[in-house]
């Protein structure tokens, strides 16, 4: 079996690496889009994961002049409704409202912002995603109706509710963390797991592998089998790593730091998925760039920002 890259592969990176360059100056953007309207960094981060995958897959597709941040916010408005949807949640109607620019007057950014993280389960999902493409992200109301299927009277109306709710609620709801008493039936495992990590001893962690299990490095790579990762990412040998598990925003997860001129800083986040004492699946976030500074706020630790070859998120931060 040849392991020649098909020029495809290759020609799709190519692509991709302009696609990159062409969505950057709105990826944060997006990124804190995402988490608002779905709740979490977890979930946001998948969303956002998901709308730049399907924004550069439907590219072909597209014979009309491009609005880069338009087109992302939209796809990721409308996977997120496909998803309520599938979950069979019902996605809040309107009617056509009489209310307009004129008679129904914007809020501070920073007011809704706020609002949201304390009402994220008070407000309809469409007041939601209304209040944020329009008074934060700054969308007209006929871009916004495209995004969330809905006329642009039926957009005036979600977001007249919206400033109301929050308007009414704000002073009213206290903020409330997640309940994170979630009991993991395979703590020993996890145990063994972090112990192996801490020693560095990447041949146990083999050990635990399912023959068929998915190491999803998303946007870096994806490895789908045991045999991938022996040849693919556990060929890499990176720095010693100090690990620990975390509580974070309701996951359980390994935070891998490691020791850099600059001190310890925040390398990757990892999460296991496990079924009859052997790892099905993997998650890692090292490539995840705007999670893993939402990440290292939290948990107050700065983040790696010079990375594998060609990763420097540093020269990202000044340009």
């Amino acid at each position: 079996m040849s392991n020649q890259i098909d020029p495809i592969v290759s020609e799709a990176r190519v692509l991709n690496q302009k696609f990159e360059e062409m969505i950057e100056p709105y990826r944060q953007s997006l990124w804190n889009y995402c988490k608002y309207i779905s709740g979490s960094p977890w979930d946001g981060d998948d969303l956002f994961q998901e709308t730049l995958l399907k924004a550069f897959a439907t590219m072909s597709q597209l014979w009309h002049p491009l609005k880069p941040k338009s087109y992302i916010f939209r796809i990721a408005t409308n996977s997120w409704i496909d998803t309520l949807r599938k979950k069979k949640i019902d996605i809040d109607t309107y009617q056509d409202d009489l209310h307009n620019e004129n008679t129904c007057e914007s809020m501070d950014p920073h007011v809704i912002i706020e609002a949201l993280e304390l009402l994220a389960y008070h407000l309809v999902p469409r007041q939601i995603a209304v209040i944020l493409l329009m008074d934060v992200f700054q969308f007209t109301a006929k871009e916004v109706a495209g995004m969330v299927r809905i006329t642009e009277g039926a957009v005036y109306s979600a977001l007249h509710r919206a400033r109301e709710n929050i308007g009414a609620r704000k002073k009213s709801v206290n903020k409330k963390g997640k309940d994170s008493n979630n009991t993991d039936q395979n703590n020993t495992l996890l145990n063994a797991l972090l112990n192996i990590m801490k020693d560095g001893d990447s041949s146990k962690i083999v050990e635990l592998l399912s023959d068929s299990v998915h190491n999803d490095a998303n946007p870096g790579f994806q490895e789908y089998s045991k045999d991938d990762m022996i040849n693919g990412s556990f060929a890499y040998k990176g720095p010693i790593q100090n690990v620990s598990v975390e509580n974070l925003w309701g996951k359980t997860v390994f935070v891998v730091k490691v020791d850099t001129e600059q001190g310890e800083v925040l390398h990757d986040i990892r999460e296991f998925q496990i079924d009859n004492g052997r790892i099905v699946a993997h998650r890692g976030y090292y490539f995840c760039k705007e999670l893993l500074f939402e990440a290292g706020r939290v948990l107050n630790i700065p983040v790696q920002l010079i990375k594998v070859p060609g990763i420097n998120w540093g020269q990202d931060l000044l340009s």
